[in-house]
């Protein structure tokens, strides 16, 4: 007995050895000699100043896999006296040279993913500052993008080279100099890309020009003007065709809709981008209008599922449609699109808050659902969507945190749910017209970051504390309303959630009817020719409370 057991111990010490060395080499192989996660506390020297601009020059080369070039950071001194600077800007790269405004060099220090520079004299408050930062280097293979991200050195069905870089959650300092937290935000970036002819490189807003270099290669220079997340500043290279669709505005501007695609998918790129014309048209009904009508909404062809880029979005899905009443629609095309809203205008400034990205984002999905195809088809949705909470920590873990530490499937399942129940207890009129003014008071928008508590004050205005008690207990914790339903005799039953300390608004169905009661820890008498059903479309997360000898609890 002991000696299988040990041999059975050893067996399975030897395997764990074996698995700690594929992996080791798996991730010596893709240069990723960390895992990168972006966000945190800020540290006080980045507290000090904000970023306005970032412009990129880089050179991509594929055969070595690296990024070549300078990148500038011009930032606004927050204080009186800054006479340092602190970017991130991972260690895989070599810094060359770091230069004032006035091409002065500056003396700095590389090591540990930072990048420390020294002005030549101290910056007042409000006063403009811009670096120039000289580097070289392999910037992370993408292991499993978008989740673990990087650069997809890849080719496409005909040898060519087909690349694309994904970064969320490492944030941008796996391929430029960056102030790498999601609380600030510049107000635009230049990205200018070097890659041998005939290749093409689409990136975020508007392509200003393309260059032809001395040695034959070509630049592209693409700007945005608008405020842009650093890991949302993206680029792709392929060789690539382009198809076009106007977009008229609610203000009767025309703004262009493009999808860059591989030359194989020339038969399936009509039918997905005028399916992309009507998403946006879908949208706005709930939404407002799209938000960055000044450029243009593109969707670029990648080898990996997906990615929210402003103005860019990548697209890997693979041309796999839901068909619903005969009608066919793309869903990641919907969620990407979608975080156009909520993500990219609507910004958190602490990772944190991610749900409020990427549960209103999915809750989208069921309201695109509500447009198109009616009530029943968006509660179906959300059905299978609340199916997919795990409810295993609380969406926001703590205050402060990293991309990696508030990353979970329920800021994407939850989150929606949360929203679903919101449209409940508010009803449409108010629950509407408060989603509309999030995505579209500029408090909220494009440079003015907001946290979970501008949520709450928003969608809980005029609104008693149950609302907010319920929606804390949903967002901080991982307790469900435990619903009770007891039998008091003949057609007579007892109703109460006895595990909170609020009342809250739950549809029950009586017989032939629905009411609508509020029900909390008190408990509430109903008559009923049959066992009444507690919430039978819904509306909630909620668990099944103790079961009474004559009857059963309600879902």
């Amino acid at each position: 007995m002991w000696k299988a057991i040990k041999w059975i111990s050893i067996a399975l010490g030897i395997l764990l050895l074996l698995l700690v060395l594929i992996v080791g080499i798996y991730l010596w192989k893709h240069q990723r000699f960390g895992f990168y996660a972006s966000g945190g506390p800020l540290s006080e020297n980045q507290a000090k100043y904000d970023v306005t601009y970032y412009d990129l020059h880089l050179l991509v080369n594929s055969r070595e896999r690296t990024l070549a070039g300078f990148t500038d950071v011009v930032v606004r001194s927050l204080v009186d006296g800054l006479d340092r600077l602190e970017l991130d800007l991972i260690d895989n790269f070599k810094v060359r040279r770091v230069s004032n405004q006035d091409s002065a060099t500056l003396s700095f220090k590389h090591d540990d993913d930072k990048l420390w520079v020294d002005l030549l004299e101290p910056a007042r408050k409000n006063q403009i500052v811009a670096l120039r930062v000289f580097y070289r280097g392999k910037p992370p293979v993408a292991i499993r993008p978008p989740w673990i991200g990087g650069v997809n050195w890849s080719k496409d069905s005909r040898g060519n080279d087909w690349i694309g870089l994904s970064c969320q959650s490492e944030g941008a300092k796996i391929w430029f100099p960056c102030k790498d937290h999601p609380s600030d935000k510049p107000d635009s970036a230049g990205i200018h890309i070097t890659v041998p002819v005939p290749y093409f490189c689409a990136s975020n807003g508007l392509l200003e020009k393309v260059d032809t270099t001395a040695n034959g290669w070509l630049t592209y220079h693409w700007k945005t003007r608008y405020p842009i997340n650093n890991y949302n500043i993206n680029f792709s290279i392929g060789i690539y065709e382009k198809v076009e669709r106007p977009h008229v505005t609610l203000q009767g501007d025309t703004m262009p809709v493009v999808f860059y695609y591989l030359p194989e998918h020339r038969e399936k790129a009509d039918f997905h981008i005028d399916m992309a014309v009507d998403m946006l048209k879908t949208y706005r009904k709930f939404y407002g209008e799209y938000p960055f009508w000044k450029e243009k909404f593109g969707l670029v062809e990648v080898d990996y599922l997906g990615m929210e880029h402003q103005t860019i979005n990548a697209y890997g899905n693979k041309f796999r449609y839901t068909t619903i009443a005969g009608q066919k629609f793309d869903w990641l095309m919907l969620h990407e699109m979608g975080h156009e809203w909520w993500g990219n205008k609507v910004s958190v400034k602490d990772w944190a808050d991610f749900w409020i990205h990427e549960g209103i984002c999915t809750y989208g999905e069921a309201l695109f659902r509500l447009a198109k195809f009616g009530e029943e088809q968006y509660h179906r949705k959300m059905r299978s969507i609340m199916k997919g909470v795990q409810n295993r920590s609380p969406m926001i873990p703590k205050r402060n945190a990293t991309s990696q530490e508030a990353y979970q499937g329920d800021i994407y399942y939850k989150g929606a749910a949360l929203m679903h129940s919101l449209r409940f207890w508010l009803g449409d009129s108010l629950f509407f017209d408060r989603l509309w003014h999030f995505a579209n008071d500029s408090a909220y928008t494009y440079r003015n970051l907001v946290t979970t508590d501008d949520f709450l004050k928003l969608f809980c205005a005029g609104q008693d504390s149950d609302l907010v008690n319920y929606l804390e207990m949903f967002l901080y914790t991982t307790r469900l309303p435990e619903v009770r339903v007891d039998s008091l005799g003949e057609k007579t039953y007892r109703l109460s959630v006895p595990n909170i300390d609020f009342r809250m608004p739950l549809e029950v169905e009586l017989g032939n009817r629905i009411d609508t009661l509020r029900l909390g820890p008190e408990p509430v008498v109903v008559e009923a020719d049959s066992f009444p059903r507690v919430d039978p479309r819904h509306w909630y997360l909620i668990r099944e409370g103790k079961r009474h000898p004559k009857g059963r609890a309600a879902f």
